[in-house]
Order: structure tokens, then C-alpha cells, then sequence
């Protein structure tokens, strides 16, 4: 079953800057990404709770691995075996 989560990707900019947004990222079972949202994630809900759920799960991710645009390699998931 796939899941996913929010990590940090970081791009190059035309100019040689780097520039750091917060994406959800799509992992097939092995764990390998088939994708990640193009457009940074919003922080907005419904509620309060909403957004303090939300603002903890963008701030766990940021003690993760950074992704770099471009060197991710990508997964079909279609292309697993998985197991069958």
C-alpha cells in the first residue's frame, strides 16, 4: 500500500540560488518515490487542530533527508513486482 509524507526538496534557481520548499512526497511500498507535488504544500484547515497537525508534520519533516530536485529517481509503481 502506498504512502505518503512531507519532506524538503530543495531546486536550483536560474540564478544559481537554492531555494527550499515543503512538498508531499508519494512512496510505493518499497519505499522508493514515484512523486512528489509539484507546488510546495499551503499550511490551512478547517480548525486550529487542523493547522497545528499539519505544522507538526511539516515540521518533522524537516529532520529528514533533503530531496534534490532533479536527482531524485522516480518509481512507476506499476513497474513492482510487489510480491505477486
Amino acid at each position: 500500500m502506498a504512502h505518503w509524507n512531507h519532506r524538503v526538496v530543495r531546486q536550483k534557481l536560474e540564478d544559481g540560488t537554492d531555494w527550499f520548499s515543503v512538498r508531499e512526497v508519494f512512496y510505493n511500498d518499497d519505499q522508493s518515490i514515484f512523486g512528489y507535488t509539484e507546488d510546495p504544500v499551503d499550511i490551512s484547515g478547517e480548525s486550529i487542530v487542523e493547522l497545528k497537525r499539519y505544522t507538526r508534520w511539516v515540521l518533522d519533516c524537516l529532520d529528514k533527508d533533503i530531496l534534490v530536485d532533479g536527482e531524485v529517481t522516480f518509481v512507476d509503481p506499476e513497474s513492482l513486482d510487489n510480491g505477486r
